[in-house]
């Protein structure tokens, strides 16, 4: 081998380094640019509402539920409400399975192309505000519109999913009823 033949090898060698590195940190700037995080930090929370008129809402920053009751003047009631450490972790990992972070603010659901599209009214709305590892990101949605995509059915799963937690809890039995209903 000559002196000509090793700088070619080692010029190689650089150049096949330099790919290396290239596609790692390419890799790693689509993951944190799609905010999958794998592992649910010590920061995860999340706030919730639910409804059309009579909103229902879930916050776990500070550990508090909120119902409204109707009336005139409209009436709320409050009470501490935390789930539990497997509810959230049941929470968190369907976050990242449906990538909720990749959701935009204002979600729509609709199937594109649908011949023909029907609304609901009254319908559900949703807000879901999630915070995990200081990435915070909040989606709404009108769920008023069928047919609906996959991205759709796997956003209202988890918001069923956290209703169904709340509404399992004791301390949310324990609230009042709604004094009238929406029209």
């Amino acid at each position: 081998m000559t002196a000509g033949d090793n700088r070619y090898l080692a010029g190689s060698r650089v150049a096949a380094a330099a790919q290396t590195v290239a596609a790692t940190v390419m890799l790693l700037l689509c993951a944190f640019d799609h905010h999958t995080f794998g592992a649910q930090a010590n920061d995860f929370a999340f706030r919730f509402r639910v409804g059309d008129c009579l909103p229902e809402r879930l916050d776990t920053f500070s550990g508090t539920f909120t119902k409204d009751l109707g009336g005139y003047p409209s009436q709320l009631a409050t009470t501490r409400l935390a789930l539990t450490n497997a509810q959230m972790t049941d929470i968190f990992r369907t976050i990242e399975e449906i990538r909720f972070f990749e959701y935009p603010a204002s979600f729509v659901g609709i199937a594109a192309g649908a011949a023909e599209i029907v609304k609901t009214i009254p319908s559900p709305t949703y807000r879901l505000e999630v915070r995990n590892a200081g990435v915070v990101h909040t989606v709404t949605w009108e769920d008023a519109y069928k047919p609906t995509t996959a991205e759709a059915d796997r956003l209202r799963n988890l918001f069923e999913m956290i209703i169904g937690f709340i509404h399992a809890h004791e301390d949310y039995k324990r609230l009042p009823p709604v004094l009238v209903g929406c029209e």
